[in-house]
């Protein structure tokens, strides 16, 4: 394990455990097996979200095990996850956006009691974390080091 890395592994494992179970979760409901417990965390019944957010969470526990097994690159994993987490963060966030356009401002009869927890999702409120991440390495975030390698 790299010792300079050490943030990022502990930051890897929780974010990508906490990825690869809800979107586990989220999976298993879109089969049928949902209860009254997943819906007080806001767990729909979508398979191809669940299956997002497992992939986001296999993206940082790979870099977690490329990390430990001392490849340098494997901060290049959590930093992509990072990134993929907050872009489907936002992809959420923006049709919620939408969905409250056509309940208040257009006043669709199909959004007539829409309140905006009808489309709180996992992948909302998990895009916290990452975008602590973010806030707290925004510096490692550059294009600079594209410019030195003519990209």
């Amino acid at each position: 394990m790299v010792k300079k890395e050490a943030g990022k592994i502990v930051f890897g494992l929780i974010a990508g455990t906490i990825y690869v179970v809800f979107g586990l979760i989220q999976v298993v409901v879109g089969l049928g097996y949902g209860s009254g417990w997943t819906k007080a965390i806001f767990v729909p019944s979508d398979i191809a979200g669940g299956l997002i957010l497992v992939l986001i969470g296999m993206v940082f526990l790979y870099g977690v095990k490329e990390l430990n097994a001392g490849i340098n690159e494997g901060v290049a994993y959590i930093y992509v996850g990072i990134l993929l987490a907050l872009g489907f963060t936002a992809i959420y966030l923006l049709i919620m956006g939408a969905d409250a356009l056509e309940a208040y401002a257009i006043r669709s009869e199909d959004f007539e009691d829409w309140a905006p927890l009808d489309d709180m999702k996992p992948g909302i409120y998990l895009g916290l974390l990452p975008f602590a991440a973010l806030l707290a390495w925004r510096h490692k975030f550059s294009l600079k080091g594209l410019s030195r390698a003519g990209v």
